[in-house]
């Protein structure tokens, strides 16, 4: 049956669109529907009842009634433009982009931070040396239905370079290489045979941005990274396989869900790689390769003013087989040992058969002292190292530390990574390199020793450089981590985490308890919770054993208890509540104060009692804590916890002033950046009152740290933001304000309080009808 046309001064949507806005101006001012009616009547001139009519689906018959029906709507009942635009277009609004423009502008749509899904290494090299058929191959192999490509050669032929300029080019899309959407590296050499299934779901979704993933049971894990791989195209790198020892990675890997796929090095073949693997062997280079290598090698070296003829040295290609690897090595021995390069040819021919065996031992006895402890000391970095640490770590200092690196470098012993000119070197070892270096290091006890005790104390000193910013006040709190601590810490936390675990299993316990004194609020900020958690219970195991009591204290009852609410794990607060208390009768029984901590216990108590809308339960030990007379910082917490208390009962007046007195108190001791827990908690408050403009003001001060650094106040401020733009009606950019939030704590190691509310907003703004 065919449609009826609707009358030309007439149209349901126009009177459907109406009503809302009239519903929306009588809900947020108070008011009943008639009563707006009423008053948008006597703007237009004509009856309460005419505005009613008008609501039953007949337009205005004035361009001016139109004009003050939209003009109420947007600035009184704050809808937004895209209703604004529907209802002009119903009415038959002649220029409604003008009127539109004027109402209602058109935002500037914040734009989503650029999220950078990949993890590739720097390069080692300041030019790659293209291996053209290689390459070629190994894109093919990718362009294939094959689930996995094997680049396969002996060490030192250049297989990660290779993997990692693939992958670097199939994310840029250069041509002739497959588009990949995101590259996730995972490699075997730092610590050979520890490299698993488990290890790379999680490598992948720290990579993805889907850290929580990690905290799952095994096969969920699997299953939701698996999900990952089909919705995007995910090029997965695993360097380094001939080390890896685990039979269900291999398995998993061949069968990876498409459209992703896996590019695998190796030094060996497996039969395993028989059935779904296509295989690049990457041999020796060729001619034209290997005098492209020689003649940046010799630049580097600074012997190209003494090269006649690029074919004298074709005599080293040909006995090192064109191994990238041995021709900078052997081109190293031509300068230090200052003997012509026919001599060493003819040294590499009698030593053919273990080539590797005989340059490394050759290169070592090149070296002097310092460089020897140099190279012995890059075996603790997992990753890379800052030159300062690693000078510190070997005792080699100035001039000798420059000296031994030149050497190193020169010798190809050492590789050298720096992203550019504003950003100091860091360096790293080949994996034949560290295999070498690591069985010196092994013959060398007591020099490992007392290695190991200058690396940890380096950077236990760095951290407490970084970190500690005010000695007035109990050690616990000293530590409040700025952004300035956050940028300095960053590049050296996994060498840092190595120290604590280094500690931990080494029972250096007074070690670890002073770490994690002054690295508890850095993983607070930066949301390593389980990090915070796991190292948390370690040091309170250790300060035990020390007889550092009060340490452990402060550990347990807010390093272990704050981590847990926010991460929402509110259930297992009363278990721990119970230790605490444990913990404070034996403090009391020492003779020592314990009003601080049974105050800081009582505000987590009191808060997961909040939390939980059990707002009884929370009154009576909030008003206890606030009686007890403990230190301002301790103090600060409870007024924090009082805030929620009154903001959740909706006295918001009480909890603003709580909030503030907090602040008041933190900047006694922090500078400003560092007070954020309190300000999130008042921009929220001032929304509560209405408050609009002083609770964006608060959001605002939140989302203005390093870009490239995640902090929980960011993920509050964008979220807080996110809110206050869906209030005025602009829900496209409170969409990209909760959008980018969302991003953020999805890297977070554990699902954070905020999350659940920040999903629920993005539901409420994908169903919400204009």
């Amino acid at each position: 049956m065919p449609i009826r046309n609707e009358p030309r001064n007439r149209s349901e949507t126009f009177g459907r669109l109406l009503s809302g806005a009239i519903n929306s101006i009588a809900t947020y001012e108070g008011k009943t529907a008639p009563v707006i009616e009423e008053e948008l009547g006597a703007l237009a001139i004509v009856s309460g009842k005419t505005i009613q009519r008008y609501k039953a689906g007949y337009l205005p018959p004035e361009q001016r009634t139109v004009e003050i029906l939209a003009a109420a709507a947007v600035t009184r009942g704050f809808l937004g433009r895209a209703w604004l635009q529907r209802f002009l277009h119903v009415a038959r609004y002649p220029g409604a982009e003008q009127l539109l423009d004027r109402l209602c502008p058109a935002p500037i749509v914040r734009a989503r931070a650029p999220r950078v899904y990949q993890n590739l290494p720097s390069p080692t090299y300041s030019q790659f040396v293209m291996r053209a058929q290689a390459f070629a191959e190994v894109c093919e192999g990718l362009a294939a239905r094959s689930a996995a490509v094997l680049v396969m050669g002996l060490g030192g032929q250049g297989k990660t370079s290779l993997a990692r300029e693939v992958a670097d080019a199939c994310l840029k899309g250069v041509a002739g290489a497959p588009v990949f959407d995101a590259a996730v590296w995972v490699s075997d050499k730092d610590r050979p045979g520890t490299t698993n299934l488990s290890t790379v779901l999680d490598e992948i979704a720290h990579t993805l941005d889907y850290p929580g993933f990690t905290q799952f049971e095994h096969d969920e894990k699997r299953r939701e990274v698996e999900q990952l791989l089909r919705k995007q195209k995910v090029l997965l790198v695993v360097d380094n396989f001939e080390t890896v020892t685990d039979g269900a990675l291999l398995s998993w890997l061949l069968r990876l869900p498409e459209p992703s796929k896996t590019l695998i090095t190796s030094r060996e073949y497996s039969r395993a790689f028989r059935n779904s693997t296509m295989v690049a062997e990457l041999r020796g280079m060729t001619e034209a390769e290997a005098q492209a290598l020689i003649v940046q090698r010799l630049r580097m070296l600074q012997l190209d003013n003494k090269v006649k003829e690029p074919t004298e040295f074709e005599p080293l290609v040909t006995v090192t087989g064109g191994n990238p690897k041995a021709i900078e090595i052997a081109l190293g021995l031509v300068k230090h040992e200052r003997r012509p390069l026919q001599q060493v040819v003819d040294d590499l021919y009698a030593a053919r058969g273990e080539l590797f065996d005989d340059l490394f031992t050759r290169a070592w006895s090149l070296l002097d002292e310092a460089a020897r402890r140099v190279l012995m000391v890059m075996t603790f970095f997992p990753d890379s190292a800052s030159g300062e640490a690693v000078a510190a770590s070997a005792d080699v200092l100035g001039y000798a530390f420059d000296r031994a690196v030149e050497r190193l470098t020169d010798l190809a012993l050492l590789d050298v990574q720096q992203a550019d000119l504003s950003n100091a070197p860091r360096y790293t070892l080949h994996p034949l390199v560290r295999v070498f270096a690591g069985v010196r290091l092994a013959e060398q006890p007591s020099f490992e020793e007392s290695a190991r005790e200058r690396w940890s104390q380096y950077f236990l000193q760095f951290v407490t450089k970084h970190i500690v910013q005010n000695d007035n006040i109990e050690q616990y709190w000293r530590s409040l981590a700025s952004i300035y601590a956050l940028k300095s810490i960053k590049p050296d936390w996994i060498n840092i985490k190595g120290v604590l675990k280094w500690a931990s299993e080494n029972n250096h316990s007074e070690l670890l308890v002073n770490l994690m004194m002054m690295l508890v609020h850095y993983m607070d900020r930066v949301g390593l919770f389980s990090d915070r958690i796991d190292y948390c219970r370690k040091a309170i195991q250790a300060a035990m054993l020390i007889d550092r009591i009060s340490d452990a204290a402060w550990l347990h009852l807010d390093g272990i208890l704050w981590a847990l609410i926010e991460t929402d794990m509110i259930s297992d607060i009363e278990k721990e509540i119970e230790f605490g208390r444990k913990v404070i009768h034996l403090l009391s029984s020492q003779g020592i104060d314990v009003d601080d901590f049974r105050v800081i216990m009582d505000a987590h108590l009191a808060r997961m009692h909040v939390l939980n809308n059990e707002l009884k339960l929370a009154s009576p030990i909030i008003s206890e804590a606030l009686s007890v007379k403990c230190s301002l910082i301790v103090k600060s917490r409870i007024f924090l916890t009082a805030g929620e208390f009154y903001q959740k009962n909706d006295e918001i007046d009480q909890a603003i002033n709580y909030y503030i007195k907090a602040i008041e108190i933190i900047k006694q001791y922090q500078r400003n950046e560092e007070y954020y827990d309190a300000r999130y908690r008042l921009g929220f408050a001032y929304l509560s009152k209405g408050d609009v403009e002083k609770a964006e003001i608060e959001f605002r001060s939140l989302t203005s740290s390093e870009k490239n650094l995640v902090t929980i106040e960011s993920l509050y401020g964008l979220y807080g933001l996110a809110l206050i733009t869906k209030y005025k009606g602009d829900i496209d950019t409170a969409r990209c304000y909760a959008l980018e939030a969302f991003d953020k704590v999805s890297g977070l190691q554990r699902h954070y309080r905020i999350r659940k509310d920040i999903e629920a907003f993005l539901k409420l703004l994908d169903g919400d009808v204009l």
